[in-house]
């Protein structure tokens, strides 16, 4: 039995109530005598064990289960080192040349796989690119779109306060001219009331006698 299956089989827990080298030993001369590797599990070698070695019942089956793939597996390695080597240089060269071959037709795949990859990612970088430009462009029409609204809105503000200020004065002013209507015509009311007094021949000639002694009285510069 090798270092390898040792280390594997003696790794923690209480020691064994028996030899490691005798699970290989017991599989290998299995194998031997055309017992198929299924068969040769931990139940079949414990059976051997305590048959064949006298070894108690009271085997742990989880330590019994490792050491019996340890075995195999290192058997299996050795029947391949064993195939390897018995393989004439040729038949290997042969088989490495045809793996080189496979390798490259492999390698040129993923790289054909990776070139039409590249060309569509460049495509859709390339259109993100495009829209990207396209919405800056866009954005910058809608900029100017915005400050040319902004400069008309701000004209109409100042319009709006220039026509406050003008229908102000002209409220004023129309104002001014009410009051000067209502003047005229509380002025032209006196008048007419006057001239309807002049008009009534009751006083007619109270008036006369006044007007002919305002005429006929003498004119004092000094009472001036």
């Amino acid at each position: 039995m090798s270092k390898k299956t040792q280390s594997k089989c003696n790794t923690g827990g209480r020691p064994l109530s028996y030899d490691p080298r005798l699970v290989h030993e017991i599989i290998r001369k299995g194998i031997e005598d055309g017992v198929p590797a299924a068969d040769l599990d931990a139940a079949f070698v414990k059976a051997k064990l305590c048959s064949e070695h006298n070894v108690k019942d009271t085997i742990r089956q989880e330590r019994l289960e490792g050491l019996v793939q340890a075995v195999h597996e290192e058997l299996a390695e050795a029947e391949e080192q064993s195939l390897l080597a018995a393989l004439p240089d040729t038949v290997a060269l042969a088989v490495g040349d045809a793996v080189a071959t496979i390798g490259r037709e492999l390698q040129l795949i993923a790289a054909r796989q990776h070139s039409v990859c590249q060309a569509i990612a460049d495509q859709k970088c390339e259109e993100f690119r495009t829209d990207k430009r396209n919405a800056q462009f866009r954005i910058k029409e809608l900029e100017a779109v915005l400050a040319d609204q902004q400069n008309a809105l701000q004209s109409l503000e100042q319009e709006r306060d220039e026509a406050k200020k003008k229908l102000a004065e002209a409220q004023k002013q129309l104002h001014i001219a009410t009051s000067e209507v209502d003047r005229l015509s509380r002025e032209s009311c006196s008048v007419d009331r006057l001239l309807e007094e002049l008009r009534n021949p009751a006083v007619r000639d109270d008036i006369r006698a006044t007007l002919s002694e305002i005429v006929a009285a003498p004119w004092n510069p000094s009472s001036e």
